[in-house]
């Protein structure tokens, strides 16, 4: 199979894990994948990784972007090109006019206003297959009746347990190059720095932490448009954070490792890499229950769910776990397991693999 998978995301962000994950799974197995970007640093991140991409000439999408898009289907003889926003279903659209290529639409989480005239239905109606990577976005998706009539496919995230495993060593190495204490208790969020993601959230609540004697830094991980807002947030509730801006999946890792625990704030979720990743990682996780996270956390220990938006039980549930080693060690070796058994990587390979080659048959 030829495969272009096209983005239009301006950063790193969970579809450009994902992403990249189904190009290097691809590719191992003899298909052709191709990355499509229209961002120039997430261009360089898939290069430095290795990956065949090729970056469209703006973010608009008209006749240039189109034809641009084109070219690179003829050039690789695409069967079929991934989108993952409704933006890349138009120009998807409009570049299969001149190359018949099936589209099929990894359908992502829009937090813009949807929109409903006639030519996006027309555009959905070039659409072959949905991949949902939980219950909840395809149940979210079904609610739009143009989207039901499009057979669809469940796909969540898997993660290589190879690359996110547990490395103590390297934490500590971590800890001593960011100047974080032996004995400090490391709190780690792992995710874009954007209003969705519930930054403020977490620091309210381990401010508060701090505050009351528990000796803790904020590890955040990530960049995005509101680091200096969050910046400003952490220093008046005096909370000691740690900014290391976007980082190459193994120094992720070695963060990961440096934490006492993982929280994920986020308001909304589709299926979290970032969770994910810590949780192969053998961290114990707090997450807010919402969207599709639960579904990656599971119900039987592998790591806590706490409600979205509210600060006090996060602080609570941080406390607890800070002040119980074992019971830490207990969520991490769960959520290690339940990465082993439930999402390992190939089986979403596998998955996408038999998916793509249903819609091109």
């Amino acid at each position: 199979m030829r495969i272009a998978l096209l983005t239009s995301a301006n950063g790193w962000r969970g579809s450009g894990s994902s992403y990249a994950k189904i190009a290097r799974g691809l590719g191992e197995r003899g298909h052709t994948a191709h990355l499509v970007t229209a961002s120039a640093r997430l261009t360089s991140r898939f290069q430095r990784m290795g990956l065949a991409v090729t970056e469209l000439p703006a973010r608009n999408t008209g006749p240039r972007e189109a034809w641009a898009l084109l070219r690179v289907l003829r050039a690789i003889q695409a069967d079929a090109v991934v989108v993952d926003t409704p933006r890349d279903v138009r120009l998807a659209a409009l570049a299969t006019l001149g190359r018949p290529a099936s589209i099929v639409y990894r359908y992502n989480l829009n937090y813009r206003h949807p929109r409903n005239h006639l030519l996006d239905r027309a555009y959905l109606r070039r659409v072959s297959a949905c991949v949902y990577q939980s219950r909840w976005i395809r149940d979210d998706a079904a609610r739009e009746p143009w989207l039901r009539r499009i057979p669809h496919f469940l796909i969540p995230n898997g993660y290589d347990l190879d690359r996110y495993a547990p490395r103590p060593e390297e934490g500590r190495a971590f800890r001593e190059r960011y100047g974080i204490a032996r004995d400090a208790r490391v709190v780690l969020t792992s995710a874009k720095l954007t209003r969705n993601k519930g930054h403020e959230i977490a620091i309210t609540a381990l401010g508060r932490l701090h505050a009351s004697g528990v000796p803790l830094v904020y590890l955040i991980c990530g960049d995005g448009g509101r680091e200096a807002e969050l910046h400003t947030l952490a220093r008046s509730a005096r909370l000691p954070a740690v900014f290391t801006g976007l980082l190459e999946s193994d120094e992720l890792v070695a963060a990961l490792a440096a934490a006492d625990v993982v929280v994920h704030p986020s308001l909304n979720e589709i299926f979290p890499n970032a969770v994910g990743e810590a949780m192969a990682c053998g961290c114990p996780v707090i997450a807010a229950d919402a969207g599709g996270t639960a579904e990656l956390v599971g119900s039987n220990g592998a790591g806590v769910l706490v409600p979205p938006g509210d600060s006090d039980t996060l602080a609570a549930a941080v406390r607890e776990l800070l002040e119980d080693p074992e019971r830490r060690r207990r969520l991490g070796e769960a959520a290690r397991r339940r990465i082993e058994s439930e999402f390992p990587l190939a089986r979403m390979i596998d998955r996408y693999e038999a998916a793509l080659a249903a819609v091109i048959e």
